[in-house]
């Protein structure tokens, strides 16, 4: 996998755990939007601390992976 696309990646999922923890109508419009897919209103509620925890990990574990291999 190219070095620049995990940091792209990387930070795109720190992102995201940035809205699950601290802009939450971000993410309810999103669900909003796809909620016939795999998403509902609860369950975003009930899994908000652990997503956000679960994606700044993976971001910053891509980050780590990218910078590894341009340095």
């Amino acid at each position: 996998m190219n070095p620049y696309f995990k940091l792209v990646l990387g930070f795109f999922f720190c992102f995201l755990g940035y809205c699950y923890l601290y802009k939450i109508s971000v993410i309810y419009r999103i669900n909003k939007i796809i909620k016939e897919n795999f998403l509902n209103d609860s369950y975003t509620a009930l899994i908000r601390e652990k997503a956000a925890l679960f994606f700044w990990l993976f971001g910053l574990l891509l980050i780590y992976m990218g910078l590894i291999r341009i340095i």
